[in-house]
């Protein structure tokens, strides 16, 4: 009985120091391990216009509510930068007034991963440190005007709305959160450099 009472604790350390599906890179950003496939690698989206999605602008939400009805809580704010492949990476900033254009351009800054484009409904995959490293989902629609509109939560658990554009559309409108508006924004001095994730 002794034994197996010593041996818990050793075994519950192993298996929480051994589950961490993720490596830190050499910036400090999230990435899959070592020959990680992300599944929507084979449905990413190809852009040969930049109509629909820019990918010689970055797509920027700042100031937003959580809360449709309170300005208590704010969403972080950030931008997103889309590539022709059919990746993009996310990337967090405290100070919305200067953007370092050298973060724009770096493909090791950021959150990463892929998206699906289906006529104006999007759909993200990213890789995240949640459950120990795992890819993670964001549905949304690209707007009449440009911008990305993205619900807050993977509208295949919450809601059960797939791919629809009238159920992502509902939801955006009506939802208890307010949708992430990511205003389409042109910035002189990007440059095109192919991710490699």
């Amino acid at each position: 009985m002794k034994t197996a009472f010593g041996v818990l604790p050793v075994l519950l350390c192993f298996l929480i120091s051994g589950c961490s599906h993720y490596t830190i890179n050499s910036e400090g950003f999230i990435r899959p391990p070592s020959g990680y496939k992300f599944p929507y690698r084979k449905k990413a989206a190809r852009l040969t216009s930049n109509e629909l999605i820019d990918t010689s602008a970055i797509y920027l939400m700042r100031n937003s509510n959580y809360y449709r009805d309170s300005e208590e809580y704010k969403n972080p704010d950030s931008y997103i930068r889309f590539y022709a492949d059919g990746r993009f990476k996310e990337i967090g900033i405290k100070n919305t007034d200067s953007i370092k254009l050298a973060d724009v351009n770096n493909i090791h800054r950021g959150i990463v991963g892929y998206y699906h484009l289906n006529v104006r409904v999007i759909k993200l995959q990213y890789y995240s440190d949640l459950n120990g490293g795992s890819h993670q989902l964001k549905f949304g629609r690209v707007s009449e005007n440009g911008d990305l509109v993205l619900l807050h939560e993977n509208p295949r658990t919450y809601f059960g709305i797939g791919y629809s554009d009238e159920g992502i559309i509902r939801k955006i409108e009506k939802g208890f959160f307010n949708p992430e508006v990511h205003r389409k924004v042109k910035l002189k001095g990007m440059v095109y450099t192919s991710p490699d994730w």
